[in-house]
């Protein structure tokens, strides 16, 4: 299956810049969000990290932590590589769907812009809540159909692999409620480039 981010991408150079066209770089309230439910001295895993974007935030934003960032593209891979050059060991290949860590590896694993892409939400959670010793923080830009409904664009002959899912409410909160674990959500401000949800299940107390 060719891979629909690198299709997307087109070049290395469009690939390390389409973030700020959002506006959603290092810095901004929806990489905020998601590190102030992370602590300084954590290991911290990025499934589905894109050009590693995050590790950008948390080095000039804090918190300071031990990163490693997975994704599914060779070229966000190479890129983040590239840009960061060895500043950091571990932004390598791997899928949020079938994650090669043992168990509890992690202290915290972030879902950030990734069920939107994955055809379904309930591997990517399930295997982040394996490998994650206290927390997962989930973030969707996509908010609920309107129907009720999953919409899926499973269109995975041409690379598209769920590009822009949507997921109906209720199954997503049963699926929630299923695991047996609390968690809280929360959202982006009206100032935000790009609304955002959140869901952070705890493992462990914050």
């Amino acid at each position: 299956m060719n891979n629909l981010w690198d299709n997307l991408m087109e070049t290395d150079e469009i690939a390390g810049h389409y973030m700020y066209a959002y506006g959603e770089g290092p810095g901004c309230e929806t990489r905020q969000i998601i590190s102030s439910f992370i602590n300084d001295g954590e290991s911290v895993l990025d499934s589905g990290c894109g050009p590693a974007w995050n590790y950008d935030h948390f080095k000039e934003y804090g918190p300071d932590i031990d990163y490693t960032g997975i994704d599914l593209s060779p070229r966000f891979i190479r890129v983040a590589n590239k840009r960061i050059g060895d500043k950091i060991p571990r932004v390598i290949l791997g899928d949020c769907r079938n994650l090669k860590f043992d168990d509890e590896s992690f202290d915290v694993v972030i879902l950030q812009d990734i069920l939107e892409h994955t055809n379904g939400y309930e591997k990517p959670v399930r295997e982040a809540l394996r490998v994650a010793k206290k927390r997962v923080i989930i973030c969707m830009w996509q908010r609920f159909t309107s129907s009720g409904e999953d919409k899926i664009n499973d269109d995975t002959d041409k690379g598209t692999d769920g590009y822009g899912a949507m997921y109906g409410e209720k199954g997503w909160y049963d699926f929630l409620n299923s695991l047996d674990y609390p968690y809280m959500n929360t959202e982006t401000s009206e100032k935000a480039n790009r609304p955002h949800w959140y869901w952070i299940i705890d493992k462990e107390p914050i």
